[in-house]
């Protein structure tokens, strides 16, 4: 079968369908003919979309709206999200050895601490698919400030607990309103921009959790200097400040955000027929049906799903436990101060964001996922291999802990390869409740994994860690293998609905792309206004002439 790969999947993607591949030389320029791009994305794209009337500078008109509109509100409630939710591995480390610390403050034993990073994504895990369709019915507008009074309710509320009980039952209620951020808004792009724009954009997005990740760092280490001010410790003025902000934005991101292509009145006409009619069939659409009981079995019967799964979990759990334990490896592993370990954890970061978009940009820029997705996951293993080895060779004192600290910057490679892989499989799912149900499911991937990455660096692994660079070390190996096989399971799952229904895309989408373009009545409504538009500029232009000429006779008259 892998002999004539290359053969079978051309011949499927003629159907519109998209799989991927393997060509090496496509990660790294771009392949055109005539000047004109030539990648499977881009023939399918040109196959599925209607005839385009409008020219390219109008649709990067759009585009750039679109980002204004869509993409930076959703890097905002991301940030803001990740903030909130990722606090606990900084300020675990304020005050440490102290009564004022928060594993002092409120007298947690044993794994009481893992537990309460993990507990909120038992309510996202839960909550996925839910919120999905939810966006889809109110759309992100509604959706998004509203979760983010609630969770930012629920933060600012933390700063009350007395105890551990009290902060598992916190953790819980705010993995609530915080389950949709990434599914919805990997979601709500898919309604907004082409295949092609979203591996960039999705990076935008990711990087959001960086940048929140290195201000949740510097905040904790300046809020550190509050510890009793106000009769406070400086843990609970990082759940008050960090809770009010999400409460503070709310009003400001729901009048940046736009609802749908089809209905939002902050576009114009014409804007909203390009961004209607720039995507083809199986793209997604708000007159897509809501929830298809059909669309869910099928997609959760697809072996590449489960990949994709397998994939996206092994990936997350790694960043993950980065997000959450970098501080603690750098003040128990490198043996760093405290503020040390929160500032040089800000430090890498800020570091990763320049890679972050860079690969995703370039991705996009060739159409290429599958490379660029091992490009990051292989450049992270010596990280975790030079990390492992000194754990078990403690006293080699040829490896300086600053040394080992720089490494940390490959080791959040795994991070970047988030929106490649996450752009890959939203550019293989049809229509609107395949993008719900597919999302959510590689989406869980990531719940599941924040449930397990708390347990694999336990206070009792310190300071070596043994078994935690272990297991980061193993699941490196498995994305890399797992993505592998994910090309071939598409192929083989495209030309099983070809034999079994003639067409190699689903036929819901079909079924749905009927519905999804503006109406012929509408489309010469909006030619008429153009042509009228045409005849009164046209008219202006002839009547300035006009006064012009008759300025010159007057003057020449005097």
């Amino acid at each position: 079968m892998l002999f004539n790969f290359t053969a079978r999947r051309e011949a499927i993607e003629k159907d519109g369908v998209y799989v991927g591949g393997y060509g090496i030389r496509r990660a790294f320029v771009a392949v055109k003919q005539d000047g004109v791009y030539d990648t499977s994305e881009d023939r399918i794209e040109a196959m599925n979309a209607v005839e385009q009337d409008w020219d390219a500078k109008e649709e990067r008109a759009l585009v750039r709206k679109l980002d204004f509109r869509v993409l930076l509100p959703c890097c905002l409630v991301y940030f803001m999200a990740y903030l909130d939710r990722a606090n606990l591995g900084n300020v675990k480390v304020l005050q440490v050895g102290t009564p004022s610390s928060l594993v002092s403050a409120l007298h947690l034993k044993g794994t009481q601490f893992n537990w309460a990073v993990s507990i909120s994504y038992f309510a996202v895990t839960a909550l996925l698919l839910p919120s999905t369709i939810i966006l889809k019915k109110y759309s992100a507008k509604r959706y998004f400030p509203c979760a983010m009074l609630l969770w930012g309710t629920i933060v600012m509320s933390m700063a009350g607990i007395k105890n551990g009980a009290g902060l598992l039952a916190a953790r819980f209620c705010l993995g609530i309103p915080e389950s949709g951020i990434v599914p919805c808004c990997v979601m709500y792009f898919s309604f907004w921009y082409r295949p092609r724009e979203r591996a960039l954009r999705l990076a935008f997005f990711h990087v959001s959790n960086s940048v929140a990740g290195a201000v949740s760092g510097f905040l904790a280490a300046g809020l550190d200097h509050l510890d009793g001010k106000g009769g406070l410790m400086s843990w609970q003025w990082v759940f008050i400040i960090e809770g009010a902000i999400p409460l503070v934005m709310a009003p400001v991101i729901y009048l940046l955000l736009l609802t749908f292509p089809e209905e939002s009145t902050a576009l114009s006409e014409r804007e909203r027929y390009i961004a209607i009619n720039r995507f083809g069939r199986g793209s997604t659409r708000s007159t897509d049906i809501t929830w298809d009981t059909a669309a869910f079995i099928r997609i959760m019967t697809r072996p590449s799903t489960y990949c994709f799964f397998i994939t996206y979990i092994c990936l997350t759990t790694i960043a993950v436990s980065q997000a959450t334990f970098l501080p603690s490896i750098f003040h128990y592993f490198l043996k760093f101060g405290a503020t040390k370990s929160n500032v040089y954890t800000a430090a890498l970061n800020l570091a990763i964001i320049a890679p972050y978009l860079v690969i995703p940009w370039h991705s996009d820029k060739v159409r290429e996922r599958i490379w660029h997705y091992l490009f990051c996951m292989l450049s992270s293993i010596p990280c975790y291999g030079v990390w492992l080895y000194f754990s078990y060779h403690s006293d080699d004192t040829s490896i300086a802990p600053i040394s080992l600290y720089g490494l940390g910057l490959l080791g959040m490679m795994v991070v970047v390869a988030q929106p490649i892989i996450l752009s890959y499989r939203s550019a293989t799912l049809y229509g609107a409740a395949e993008q719900s149900v597919g999302t959510s499911a590689a989406v869980a991937s990531l719940s599941i994994a924040s449930i397990i990455a708390p347990q694999m660096f336990p206070d009792a692994d310190a300071p070596l860690f043994h078994s935690g660079f272990i297991g980061c070390a193993t699941l490196q190996v498995i994305c890399v293998i797992s993505c592998l096989c994910i090309p071939i399971l598409l192929l083989l799952e495209a030309e099983q609905r070809k034999r079994k229904t003639g067409h190699a895309m689903p036929l819901r989408a079909i079924l749905d792309a009927e519905n999804s373009q503006v109406s012929e009545a509408t489309l010469a409504r909006l030619h008429a206004i153009q042509e009228q538009e045409a005849k009164e500029l046209e008219d202006m232009k002839l009547g300035a002439s006009g006064g012009n000429i008759q300025h010159v006779e007057d003057v020449e008259s005097r």
